[in-house]
């Protein structure tokens, strides 16, 4: 009986170490192509869709077009940045001038209720920064607001790589 118990004790050893010695690693990353997607934005939107150079190094998870219930159209391209977080670009207009509230419930939205803080110079432009609900992860946001566009650059990634990414963004032709 004593060696049935010592046997289990070694297995259950053995079990642990196995399982300790040799980390999981995640899932390969899904990537999309984002640059038709932004292309096809570019030619539907009323507003100056802006987004990575095509050679951006980050792959992309995600890509989509949403035309919106007010005639608006919002667009969004997601990224797995080099700290494996996530960063995305996300863009919504042209609201009108009577439509202040919408545009706001809509930054709310992307920015998990992001709380203004400091404002920073990226790419040429003035960004605000935002610090939105941590559960589930942290929440970081840039926010840029020019002629009824909004643009966000939010994510799990640090600020530095926020403002890699909104750094990178220029103007996509259709």
């Amino acid at each position: 009986m004593d060696m049935v118990r010592s046997l289990g004790l070694v297995a259950i050893a053995l079990l642990v170490w196995l399982y300790f010695a040799h980390p999981r690693t995640p899932e390969a990353v899904r990537e999309v192509e984002w640059a038709p997607v932004a292309q096809s934005a570019a030619a539907a939107a009323a507003y100056e869709v802006l987004a990575p150079p095509t050679t951006f190094p980050w792959p992309a998870t995600s890509a989509r077009i949403e035309p919106q219930p007010d005639g608006t159209l919002a667009w969004q391209a997601g990224f797995y940045t080099p700290e494996e977080e996530y960063a995305a670009i996300m863009q919504r207009g042209s609201f009108p001038e009577q439509a202040v509230q919408a545009q706001q419930d809509w930054v709310d939205t992307q920015t998990r209720k992001g709380v203004p803080g400091e404002t920073v110079s990226v790419g040429g432009r003035d960004w605000t920064r935002l610090e939105g609900d941590p559960v589930p992860d942290d929440r970081r946001s840039l926010l840029l607001i020019e002629e009824g566009t909004v643009t966000v650059v939010t994510g799990s990634a640090s600020w530095l790589e926020l403002e890699t990414l909104a750094g990178a963004l220029g103007p996509v032709e259709p």
